[in-house]
Formats: C-alpha cells, sequence, structure tokens
C-alpha cells in the first residue's frame, strides 16, 4: 500500500495492491480523498523484463474507459508509472499520468 498527497491540487489517495497467488496477477485499487470510494482495480502482472502492465475498465466524465497503469525502468533506485485511458473496446491509449521514482538516500538531510 502506498500513499500520496497533492497539497497543491488539495486531495490525496492511496493504492492498495493485492497479490493473488493462484493466478500470478496483481490488483490495484486506487482511491481518493476526491471521491471517497475504491475506484475499479487494474490487473496484470510483471514480465520477465521487469515491467508491468495493468488493465481495467472505468468510467471519465460519464463515459466508459479502459485504464493502463504500466510500471517500467525499474532498478534498486528508480522506477516509472504511468497511466493511460482508452475508449471503451479500443487500444488508442492516451497516457495522462507519468511519475518517475527515486528512492531517497538515507542519511541525507531534508533540513
Amino acid at each position: 500500500m502506498d500513499e500520496i498527497s497533492f497539497p497543491s491540487k488539495g486531495f490525496s489517495g492511496l493504492t492498495l495492491r493485492l497479490y493473488e497467488p493462484d493466478t500470478g496477477e496483481w490488483t490495484l485499487h486506487w482511491s481518493s480523498t476526491r471521491t471517497g470510494r475504491l475506484d475499479p482495480p487494474v490487473r496484470g502482472r510483471f514480465a520477465a523484463d521487469g515491467t508491468g502492465e495493468f488493465r481495467g475498465e472505468d468510467h471519465y466524465g460519464g463515459r466508459p474507459v479502459g485504464v493502463r497503469f504500466r510500471w517500467s525502468d525499474i532498478t534498486s533506485e528508480t522506477a516509472r508509472w504511468e497511466q493511460a485511458f482508452a475508449p471503451a473496446g479500443t487500444e488508442d491509449w492516451v497516457v495522462n499520468w507519468v511519475m518517475d521514482f527515486s528512492r531517497r538516500r538515507t542519511g541525507v538531510d531534508d533540513g
């Protein structure tokens, strides 16, 4: 589980990740203070090269959409995450959110 805060946007959220040993898949559930609910999960797995792709269905602006999360460039120090939406039933993905993560070095003064 992770939590994230967006002070300049006025909301926060969390992701609940659950591994299903029977299927070898992960489900990722997002929730934010904007809605107060868990969004429908995306489901997927990590490939041998370490990239992960997770897909699901939701609604955006009152329309059904496909949702895709991708994890890539995963090292012991960094990772990249992106979210994309596509009109339901298509593969016309539009990336609308990207985050690049880096591990905070221990012993560094945040001062």
